[in-house]
């Protein structure tokens, strides 16, 4: 098995996953990686790139859809034959040109993390982001703790949204969910090792852990969030959930779980990790409490972000610590620099102190509320009854599970061939599911209503 290395730029606006896939593919027709030769595991390639996993995972996945590659069971991905009348381009510069210029227009991504392009305030957000230019802040690093008037901000917002009572000291604004798990690992030092995770989970996460050393507890989840009985048999004193929308199958756990969940970790002397990740975007009712907003804050360290309200390129998060462990982080604060663009911070301030924040998420939820109603009639008149989907009434993606003999990857690839692009959930789970299900999400916030009728449509009719 050769070993893949080359130069990955982290400047480059080309997302890293994107400069993997056009490396390999270019290898690959260029007959430097051989017809049937192994590939590296997505862990190995991705130590040896210094990319998550995830990162190396999304690379494989894309030429596993157009047919560059194969997955084999237990073993691991092989490059496939290209056909011997294949005419190779005559140079790498040619291949790497037609690469960077394949964006095929009828292509329809359900990729998750989108956003709708066509509807944010861009020049609001332009003429706040000038008044921002113009503060004395910028030619400083900032605070280490984030924006002192955007952490006020976020503390108002979250006390009439979510119920969450904590002050802007208790907060830390960083850049991703992902970077500020691993500041809650340098806070948290080795008093733990390891974590518990929801089954199926937040992969980004659990990858931040590993590479901090934790040890993963996977815990099952029912209809109502994590399995109690399963929990109970975990030997962790820490617990990452996403109550208000379990990630990534749905559901909404309700008060009496919340409670289990607070006990649990008030007995074992732990913490629950509650991400409330995309809380604003519910369809029916209001959003329901936040935990932090339960059992005096001081079990519940709370993150969220802001990349699906606003912008994924805006990269502000933030993170609640309950008061206990305030003390940790103020002794390892001078380790931290500010880790979020301090004009953009500023600028944020000025979008929720004016009132446009608001106004947008309320504008957002209506435009995704009719988009996830779209998909509801298309599934109701199209889905073939060895298809299930979950709960539609929250959320920016939909997860259809679908009884068949086909695995996911088959089913990944029979899409592509549509012009489809949809994405397998088995990436979020520990074990592997053998059961005769293969569950598929489909991310619709960045698609035009027309298009995801149309693609789904093409889904459920032409590839299931």
């Amino acid at each position: 098995m050769r070993e893949l290395l080359f130069h990955i730029d982290p400047e480059s606006p080309v997302p890293r996953y994107v400069q993997v896939y056009r490396h390999l593919k270019n290898e690959i027709m260029q007959g430097r990686l051989l017809p049937d030769a192994k590939l590296p595991s997505i862990r190995n390639l991705a130590a040896s790139l210094d990319l998550s996993r995830n990162t190396a995972q999304l690379a494989y996945e894309q030429l596993l859809a157009e047919g560059f590659i194969r997955s084999v069971n237990k073993k691991g991905y092989y490059v496939e034959p290209l056909p011997l009348n294949q005419a190779l381009p005559p140079n790498l510069h040619q291949v790497r040109t037609q690469a960077e210029e394949e964006a095929p227009a009828d292509l329809i991504d359900f990729r998750l993390g989108a956003v709708d392009p066509r509807h944010f305030p861009i020049e609001k957000w332009r003429l706040l982001s000038n008044r921002a230019l113009k503060d004395p802040s910028i030619y400083t690093y900032g605070d280490r703790q984030g924006d002192p008037l955007l952490r006020q901000s976020i503390a108002d917002y979250l006390f009439q949204s979510r119920g969450v009572q904590a002050t802007a000291a208790q907060m830390i604004v960083g850049s991703s969910t992902q970077q500020l798990m691993y500041l809650l690992g340098a806070i948290l030092g080795r008093e733990f090792d390891s974590v518990g995770f929801e089954e199926p989970g937040y992969a980004g996460a659990k990858d931040v852990f590993r590479e901090l050393s934790y040890h993963i507890e996977p815990v099952p989840v029912d209809p109502n969030g994590v399995h109690l009985p399963s929990l109970r048999q975990i030997k962790s004193r820490l617990l990452y959930v996403t109550p208000s929308h379990q990630f990534p199958l749905g559901m909404i756990m309700p008060i009496q779980h919340r409670l289990a969940l607070l006990n649990w970790a008030e007995e074992h002397d732990g913490y629950i990790i509650e991400d409330d990740y995309d809380s604003e975007f519910r369809y029916k009712q209001k959003p329901v409490p936040a935990m932090f907003s339960l059992n005096n804050n001081e079990r519940v360290i709370y993150v969220g972000t802001f990349s699906k309200a606003l912008l994924p390129s805006v990269r502000i998060g933030y993170l609640i610590l309950p008061h206990a462990l305030l003390p940790r982080y103020e002794n390892k604060k001078q380790l931290f620099e500010p880790c979020a663009s301090g004009i953009h911070q500023r600028t944020l301030h000025y979008f929720m102190e004016e009132g446009y924040f608001g106004a947008h998420i309320k504008k957002m939820r209506s435009i995704y509320k009719n988009k996830m109603a779209a998909i509801k009639e298309t599934v109701r008149k199209y889905a073939p009854p060895f298809v299930q989907v979950n709960d539609m009434t929250m959320g920016l993606h939909v997860i259809l599970t679908i009884q068949t003999d086909q695995t996911e990857d088959e089913l990944i690839k029979k899409a592509a061939l549509r012009r489809l692009k949809v994405y397998k959930a088995s990436m979020f789970y520990e074990t592997p599911k053998n059961d005769g299900f293969v569950q598929l999400l489909l991310g619709f916030a960045g698609l035009a209503e027309e298009d995801i009728v149309r693609g789904l449509k093409m889904l459920l009719q032409e590839v299931l």
